[in-house]
Order: C-alpha cells, then structure tokens, then sequence
C-alpha cells in the first residue's frame, strides 16, 4: 500500500546517512514519587500503561480530630489516586455526598501546595465550616486528556463547604465539580502519552500528546477508544483521522493482543489502511500490547500477519507514514568561507565525510546571515547579509540564486515537508527604514503576490513608534509568496520560526520587545487557500533564555537555552506541555551558537569560535569540523 501514501517532497531520496549519524537515545528523565506509601500494581494483568511495573500511590485517608484546613490537604493529596473510582478521597467526604460525588473528569493543575493558600472560617455553632483555596493555576487537563498551560494571571479559587459527621468528625459536604491536583500529583499520576492522525496530504502521521491516568484500568482500551473520537481540540483542525466523524469502537484487551472492532466505517482499503496505521503507532506506545486484531465491515485484519514479529518488532506498511515526517536519511549541512557542505557518512563505522553542494549554493558567491535546505534536498533558501532580501537556489550543477521575497527585515526561514518556504518579517515601528526604497520594492514584487494579500514589502502600518510586530509568509514551492494570517505573533517579535516536517505545527522564538524570549507551538490549518498559524501553546516556560530552536521529531524540540543563573546549553523540550526538559549538555569551552536536529540523528551546533559539534549520547560532544550554522533539512 503506497500509491495513496506517498509525499515526493517529504521523502528524501538518498539511503545514506551513515551510522555515524545514528539514531539519539535522547529521552526525558523517569518521574520518582515525592512521598506517601506506595504499592506495586498488577498492571501487566490489567492492560496498565506500565505494564507489570505500573506504581500507584495509597494515601493514608482522614487523621482523627484533623481540623477543617489539614483535612482539606488530605483530600486534594488524596484526589491523585484513582483507584476504584477515587476512593481515598471520598473517605474525605460527607456521608450523604461520597457515592454521589462524580469529579467531570476535567483537572485544575496548580504548582505545589507550598504555593497553595487555605483560608478556614469555622460558623459559630462549630458545626459547620467553608476553605476557601487559592493559588495560581499552572495548566488544565480537559476530559480528553488535553494539556493546557494557563494563561498568565490565571487562578484557581475554589470554596468547599464542611460539616461535622456523627463521630463528630470533619468532612467535606460540597465536593468541587473539577479534580485539583499539584504537578507533582500530575507528574505520578498520569502519563503523556500521543494518539497519532494523519497531515493534510496524508502522507505523514502527526503525534497528539493527551494524558491518561495510570491506574489499574485497561488503559490501551482507553487509548484507542479516545484515538477512534478523534483528536484533540487544540490539533482538530490541523489534522485527519481514517475513522469517521460518527465511528465508534467496541474495544477488548486480552493476554498482548488488542482487538478493535469499528462500526460505521465506510471507504475501501485506502480507509483501512489509514486506521491501521494509526492504531499500531498508537498502540505501539504501550510495551504489554503485542498484537492488535482489526475487524472493519466484517474483515479482520490481524497485525502483524507474521506470528514471528509483534508490534513493537514488526516492519509493516505503517512504517511508510511514520511520525518522523521524512524516510530514509538525511544530510546535514554547514557554511564554511560562504560555501554551503554536505556532512555525511556511507556506513557504520566510516568516518563523516564533507562535499561541498552543487550549484550557486556551494559557490558561495552570495553572503547569507541564514539558510534552509528543502526536504528533498534540491533547494537552498537563505536570507541576505543585512536580512533585506530571500533567495532560493537549486542544489544541481549550474544553478543560480533567485530573489523571491525583498524589501522587508527578514528573520528566519524554515521548509515544511510540502516543499513550502516559510519567512519571518519584522514589522516593528520605530525601525529606521528608507520609504521610498521600501515602496519601490514592494511594487516590484507585487505581482508575484496573490491577488488579496499585501505586499511582501508592505510597510507597517497604524501602532505608535516602538510596537514590535512580526509578518509571517508562506511561499507555495519556495516561490509564490502567500501571507499567512498569525494573529498571536502580530504583537511580537519573532527570531525563529520552525516548521514541523509534517508541516501542521511551527516552533516559534519569540519576544513582546521587553527582552525575554518564548518558546511556542502553534498548529497550521489550509483552508480554501488561505493559511492560518494560531493556537500559540507556550513550552518550556522553566528557562529564563532561549536563543535558537529545531525540531528534533514529531513531538521533541531540541533548543539552545539556560535557566536563571545557569550556563547556556542544549534542552530537549517536550510537546505535551508538562514533561521536564532535560538537558543534552553543550560542546566544551565555547559558545554555542545555535542547534540542528533531526529524527535519529545527532544534535549539531555550531559554535562561536566556528566550529561543528556533535552528540550523539547527550554527554560527550565532539568537534567535526570548521564551519557555521549547521542545518538538517526542513
């Protein structure tokens, strides 16, 4: 099954980047529980997320005499144990509320409970009594497992109502609607985890982080049943499903072997195709499921077909759409004296070899502050020294720069894996600029402008002098210039924007001009030729400086940040939103200039004293050459 799956500007032709360039074990840290009893869990029995290491928390349950402040902690410790439908923190409850008490499934994530206020007013009688609680609110989980950050400024304000029971003991009469729950009870008690749905081409499959409970329910059950409803709000635009909108699924697990059978499914083996593909990435997350039996229309589809490879060993046809967004390798590339190379490696054990690329981007006759390279590899685009001019050149023999955007201040470029160029432009006032310059350029370009949007020279308009503002421009094949509609990036200042090889989502580098940089995701959505950027989900909020940013899969960033007081480094940030960065260290006695990255392959910087370095552990760098900027395509 190809024909319907096949994207010739998101695969690369070359078989061969070498071992040398091997596939990073570049993983975040292992959350520990931070206190409280625990017990191991029979989860390889139950189908849990963990398997037979799955660890659950057993909290104490009420203390006698506890007043009405200490017993409200006991209950919001004790909401981050799911077992038998929160049944520790309804011991926390009154008796006529405990079994009537049904939380939405939607969760109010705050820091910690050192940041946690309680306010207690016990009535006159001593009878009754209200806590009312207060913090600031750090995300929310909604009842489909979606991760989202609050906004600044956001609180929680909750009031909960207590009344004595007849063993003259506190409980709680007035349950909140939502959990509470601090990170930390967050980080033990749910695991990110993706369901995977299709690019707008369908050649792809995009990761959608949600967070499900680790409990002792059958949790690839869940997953699939959430995979076959469909994806999350914040993606739903930005991506396909193989299932219908209506689809449901009767789901069982039994003993590794996962059966999925779908009603309402309409379309031929296109369509069946497409669900496969999802469940088993899907699916694939979860080490206890080893086999997954399909049953669409009356067909049962087992996979894998061979009895000697299960999911997580079996090369199937869902490897053509795997997340990663590109097949085979890809080389990676750097500027030495303005001349663009190749940096790659035939084998295993062969040392990295350089060839300079062919055409007007190896001749180096024009100087560029940055360049991109296609993910077919034909294209080079770069920004001129002085940032007022994008060019695009071939990789062949002979080839010669084109101008295909000037005028403006550009900031970036990054290709999608449609084989379209996406560049920043600085619109902020109060910047010296020439206007009669700027408007003999943009007449220029104006006709290589689709009808209804403006210029790529434009100048800014309305704001005072001193409003930062960012114009972002996709052109259709590195040529045809096409302004995307951004909404959150019109007050900022963008340095870096990075497209997905899948082409639905952006990294974005950001300021407001105050001088603090931001880290975003936002999605991409096509609409009857029109394109929008929006969503800004902000990601890895715990560093107090970010200068550069690449995608290192479908759902981890590698950039180049440091937190307060700390020296700068590499980070590896996850999309879900909650999971820690970690650190992927920084090469030794020089700065890093910036960070290239790739799935499988090593993270690339170059560094101030113009040099390439490489990990491939995330400890040990190592220099391989002299040069600048090193890029992986896209």
């Amino acid at each position: 099954m190809t024909t319907a799956h096949s994207a010739s500007l998101r695969r690369t032709r070359r078989a061969g980047v070498a071992a040398a360039l091997l596939a990073l074990g570049l993983s975040a840290c292992a959350t520990v529980p931070s206190g409280g009893p625990v017990v191991e869990g029979e989860g390889g029995a139950a189908g849990s997320l963990s398997g037979s290491g799955y660890v659950r928390q057993i909290p104490p349950g009420p203390q006698r005499d506890v007043e009405p402040e200490g017993l409200v902690r006991g209950f919001l410790k004790s909401m981050g144990s799911f077992e038998e439908n929160h049944s520790a923190a309804r011991e926390y409850l009154a008796p006529k509320t405990r079994s009537d008490w049904l939380p939405s499934g939607r969760v109010l994530v705050y820091e910690d409970s050192d940041k946690l206020a309680l306010d207690a007013e016990v009535a006159d009688d001593g009878e009754s009594a209200q806590v009312r609680l207060l913090s600031s609110q750090l995300a929310t989980i909604d009842a489909g497992g979606q991760y989202t950050p609050a906004d600044a400024g956001q609180v929680i304000d909750v009031t909960l109502d207590l009344v004595r029971n007849g063993d003259d003991q506190w409980r709680i009469s007035d349950p909140p609607e939502h959990l509470v729950l601090s990170r930390s009870d967050v980080d033990l008690v749910y695991r990110p985890l993706n369901l995977y749905f299709f690019n707008r081409d369908r050649s792809t499959l995009v990761p959608d982080a949600v967070f499900l409970p680790v409990s002792s329910d059958r949790s690839a059950t869940r997953l699939v049943k959430m995979l076959v409803s469909g994806p999350t709000s914040w993606l739903d635009d930005a991506v396909e499903s193989a299932f219908p909108e209506d689809a449901t699924a009767d789901v069982a697990y039994d003993s590794g072997t996962v059966t999925v059978e779908v009603d309402n499914a309409s379309g031929g083996t296109t369509q069946r195709f497409g669900m496969r593909a999802q469940l088993v990435w899907t699916l694939r997350q979860l080490p206890e499921v080893e086999e997954l039996t399909l049953r669409v229309g009356g067909q049962e589809i087992e996979i894998p077909a061979d009895e000697s490879e299960n999911l997580h060993t079996g090369k199937g046809d869902w490897d053509s759409v795997n997340p990663a967004g590109v097949t085979g390798s890809l080389r990676a590339y750097f500027v030495r004296d303005g001349q663009m190379w190749a940096l790659e490696s035939d084998s295993r054990d062969a040392q990295l070899t350089e060839s300079r690329v062919a055409g007007a981007p190896g001749a180096g006759q024009a100087a560029l502050e940055q360049h991109a390279v296609s993910l077919d590899e034909d294209q080079v685009a770069g920004i001129r020294a002085g940032g007022k001019e994008v060019l695009v050149a071939g990789t062949s023999e002979g080839s010669d720069y084109t101008p295909v955007l000037s005028g403006g201040d550009y900031t970036s470029l990054s290709w999608d894996g449609y084989g379209n160029l996406w560049v920043t432009e600085d619109v902020s006032t109060g910047r010296e600029n020439d206007d009669n310059q700027q408007q003999q350029d943009s007449e220029a370009v104006t006709e290589d402008t689709e009808r209804g949007t403006p210029s790529p020279t434009a100048s800014p308009s309305g704001g005072e002098a001193g409003d930062v503002g960012t114009r972002v421009w996709m052109l259709r094949g590195g040529t045809d210039p096409v302004e995307v509609d951004a909404p959150d990036l019109a007050e900022s200042r963008v340095t870096a924007l990075r497209m997905s090889r899948d082409g639905t989502r952006a990294a974005v580098l950001s300021s407001d001009g105050k001088g603090a940089s931001h880290l975003s995701v936002g999605r991409v959505v096509h609409s009857d030729g029109a394109v929008t950027l929006s969503g800004e989900f902000p990601l890895a909020t715990e560093l107090e400086e970010i200068t550069d940013v690449a995608w290192r899969g479908g759902d981890q960033l590698a950039v180049v940040g440091h937190v307060e007081q700390g020296a700068e480094q590499s980070y590896l940030v996850s999309l879900d939103g909650s999971t820690e960065t970690t650190s992927a260290g920084a090469p030794p006695g020089t700065d890093m200039g910036g960070i290239a990255a790739a799935p499988g392959l090593p993270l690339l910087s170059g560094t101030e004293d113009d040099n390439v370095w490489m990990t491939d552990d995330r400890i040990n760098w190592k220099r391989v050459g002299v040069g600048t900027n090193p890029v992986y395509p896209g």
